[in-house]
């Protein structure tokens, strides 16, 4: 659940940067530091992490990625791309390539619009989500790996720690 709420935000704060930088029109990376943890925003072509675990799926389109990682706590990556091929065929890559590589596939969920791809790789886990767009004809494919850290924070005990009463939060005892 952790997990999935993470990927969320780096998805959420991808979009907005990618957002951005289009704006700016600027094709670069922009990195900052949060909480002990690297953050990296990228826009196009040259947007693939250079240790992106996943395949790339042959001719797509690169349109951004969202990295996150520190020292001893879970690193994340985010790569979106786009093909002018069928969504079938794209699903039927990722499934072939990952057992290929040794990936073992948890869960595929197949939708009207929509394939979801789950699989684990000795820290790693991952999820390819191919969209298909009925008015560009388009797949959207979503790609997600995470190494899992080996000394996890509970998030629980983290903000019981931090925790300081205001006039939202106000104290419960």
């Amino acid at each position: 659940m952790v997990n999935r709420y993470r990927t969320a935000c780096l998805v959420i704060l991808g979009a907005i940067s990618a957002a951005s930088l289009t704006s700016c029109g600027n094709p670069k990376e922009v990195s900052f530091k949060s909480g002990g943890m690297t953050q990296t925003f990228a826009e196009g072509k040259d947007a693939i992490p250079k240790d992106f675990a996943l395949p790339i799926y042959p001719g797509a389109t690169t349109s951004g990625s969202v990295s996150a990682g520190g020292e001893d706590q879970e690193q994340s990556q985010f790569l979106m791309l786009s093909s002018n091929d069928p969504m079938d065929k794209i699903s039927q890559f990722y499934q072939d390539q990952l057992k290929d590589k040794g990936w073992e596939i948890d869960k595929v969920d197949t939708g009207p619009k929509l394939v979801s791809i789950d699989a684990h790789k000795d820290k790693l886990q991952a999820n390819a989500e191919l969209a298909e767009d009925s008015d560009s004809d388009k797949t959207t494919v979503s790609l997600q790996v995470s190494r899992i850290s080996d000394n996890p924070k509970d998030d629980s005990e983290t903000a019981a720690e931090n925790f300081k009463p205001d006039k939202v939060t106000p104290p419960t005892d």
